[in-house]
């Protein structure tokens, strides 16, 4: 019954900002956030390469980029996490058109506990870099609690914005600033 309630009360939350957000506001945040400071970001990626030797998913310079004046330290590996760390896992794999990336984070009331992202293969293989660049810090800005929002990579459709604007960051200070 808990575990309902808890469901319930994330999707009004979400639906309640969803109709609250107008075109051109800043981005919605969440009410949910990762407990601790430090996220490991576990790429399994990091393997496939273009023909010119450049990653198909440059999911270290996203991670790299989210971090930056970021309070939640993303740490970039290509190994596993360590036993215990808040972990957001991302690989590849078909997904049906049109969707070319998913994010979705495990959660225990306000807490992410979990997360991974999944991007889609096709798109990998046929759209350049800045737009693969787009889905991927698309996908990581949904893994730390924020929703769609215009002029960075948190617009809702595929763009060449490569990264997360300063309204992001303001709003990733303000979820997670009150520790």
């Amino acid at each position: 019954m808990r575990t309902s309630l808890v469901a319930l009360a994330s999707f009004l939350t979400v639906l309640a900002s969803s109709l609250l957000t107008t075109p051109g506001a800043e981005a919605a945040i969440t009410s949910v956030y990762w407990p601790e400071d430090v996220v490991y970001v576990q790429d399994l990626t990091a393997g496939l390469r273009t023909a010119d030797g450049s990653p198909v998913w440059p999911v270290k310079a996203a991670a790299e980029r989210w971090d930056d004046a970021n309070p939640v330290d993303f740490r970039y590996t290509t190994k596993a996490c360590p036993t215990g760390a808040q972990c957001v896992v991302v690989r590849q794999a078909e997904l049906a058109a049109p969707v070319v990336g998913s994010g979705a984070t495990g959660r225990s009331g306000p807490d992410i506990v979990s997360a991974a992202v999944v991007l889609d293969t096709t798109f990998g293989r046929t759209n350049g870099p800045t737009r693969r660049r787009n889905v991927v810090c698309h996908e990581l800005g949904h893994t730390l609690g924020l929703q769609h929002s215009p002029g960075s990579c948190m617009t809702s459709h595929v763009t060449d914005e490569r990264y997360p604007s300063k309204a992001d960051i303001k709003n990733l200070v303000a979820l997670y600033g009150h520790r």
